[in-house]
């Protein structure tokens, strides 16, 4: 696993390493910029994912709508990205790419009807479902990550997370949709964007953000996500109150692991 996530940083530091040997030299020099969130979503109905940061570099891919991809800086007008499905590293007209949180925020001030039918969950285990309000029940691998996470927040004196019985239910299923379905990604081919499909199950929220990760244990997932600044945020957010979590075995990482957050 540590092998895998260095050979993704060397990746990255040679692609970007390239990007600035492309724009080095021109008039309108360019300069890598920090962004304050991870998750960026396609808003047009094509975007072209290129080599650099301008219209003259090749196209090396193309993204549809809605298509979930990492941020990892800006340069000018342009966003550099990760495709966590396919591994590909490039530049996107930052004009067409949002912030996930943005599409969440928006979705929730304009109220639009949901029109995809409320899928029947299935219970996550053969234990009750709690009813709202009442903690959840959750699994030793469960109460781990959220104890983990919640250690966390208390270092940076933030309250702890609570358990959302009816959030747990649906991180529950969307980490076993990721495992079966072999994709991992924030975008679910069954249920569309995280915000999709907790409107769906009828999660109202004022914020919301996701976490995802693929380990072999509870510890080196949370570990992973307080490396990552996107992750790491969502973790140390202190306007989310509450939290959603899953974990699902998964051939290719042992585990997948979702947590979700929102705002009540």
């Amino acid at each position: 696993m540590k092998k895998r996530f260095l050979a993704l940083f060397l990746l990255v530091f040679l692609v970007l390493s390239m990007f600035t040997f492309i724009t080095s030299g021109t008039e309108d020099t360019k300069t890598f910029q920090r962004v304050d969130f991870i998750s960026g979503v396609v808003t047009a109905n094509e975007l072209n994912l290129r080599n650099g940061p301008s219209m003259q570099n090749d196209i090396i891919g193309t993204f549809k709508k809605h298509k979930w991809v990492n941020v990892l800086a800006e340069i000018g007008d342009w966003y550099a990205v990760f495709d966590p499905d396919t591994g590909m590293v490039g530049c996107v007209y930052k004009k067409y790419l949002t912030s996930a949180e943005n599409i969440a925020q928006n979705k929730q001030d304009t109220k639009a009807p949901v029109t995809t039918p409320k899928p029947t969950a299935p219970a996550p285990d053969k234990t009750a479902t709690p009813t709202p309000g009442e903690p959840a029940d959750l699994s030793q691998n469960e109460k781990l990550l959220l104890e983990l996470i919640n250690q966390e927040r208390a270092k940076n004196n933030l309250p702890p997370l609570q358990a959302d019985p009816e959030l747990m239910k649906v991180a529950r299923i969307k980490a076993k949709d990721m495992s079966e379905n072999n994709y991992f990604s924030h975008y679910s081919p069954t249920y569309g964007s995280p915000f999709d499909m907790m409107r769906q199950f009828g999660i109202t929220f004022k914020a919301a953000a996701e976490n995802i990760a693929g380990n072999s244990t509870v510890q080196g997932a949370v570990n992973a996500w307080m490396k990552s600044q996107g992750h790491r945020a969502n973790i140390l957010n202190s306007s989310y109150n509450y939290t959603g979590i899953g974990i699902a075995e998964s051939n290719k990482y042992g585990y997948v692991f979702v947590q979700m957050f929102i705002r009540k």
